[in-house]
């Protein structure tokens, strides 16, 4: 259903429908790219050389809160190492005035609950106002250890406030 400029959103709705009318059941589960930094949707992805279509923005954020019912499951959520390794640079789709801040808040935070900045990410994207199932890889237990680590924080409303509201 890429190409033809119809929104996220719709294309769920439509394909929703199709199952409603056939007697199937519909989406429960909706997996796309998302992470804590905000990102531009108009340049190439590794998967899209149209745009990155296959990212939460905001209209599917606002779909996703209309529609409890979904899950979503967000892919690549630690940006392959990117929040973490000075070797792995976020690349244009993150080049946005707002990234330095929500850098800073993102340390910030880290720094205060004594967590990573990867565990700080997991926590937010699982404890969100649009819930996420974030889906990770890791290549050692090490990794492994940080991510399940994550399930366990707690962020505050504070914490939470600080990291949404930094632009």
């Amino acid at each position: 259903m890429r190409g033809n400029g119809e929104q996220p959103p719709g294309r769920v709705e439509r394909a929703r429908a199709l199952a409603a009318a056939a007697g199937l059941p519909g989406y429960e589960v909706l997996q796309y790219h998302h992470t804590y930094l905000q990102r531009r949707f108009d340049v190439p992805s590794e998967l899209d050389p149209d745009g990155d279509v296959g990212a939460v923005g905001p209209d599917l954020a606002s779909y996703l809160r209309a529609e409890p019912e979904l899950t979503l499951v967000a892919y690549s959520p630690l940006l392959t190492g990117a929040y973490t390794r000075a070797d792995k640079p976020l690349g244009p789709a993150y080049d946005l005035p707002s990234v330095p801040g929500r850098l800073a808040a993102l340390r910030e935070v880290a720094a205060q609950t004594g967590a990573t900045v990867n565990q700080v990410v997991l926590a937010w994207l699982m404890g969100g106002d649009v819930p996420a199932i974030p889906l990770v890889g890791a290549s050692s237990v090490a990794q492994l250890d940080e991510s399940l680590a994550a399930v366990d924080l707690e962020l505050t409303a504070e914490q939470r406030d600080r990291l949404d509201q930094s632009r």
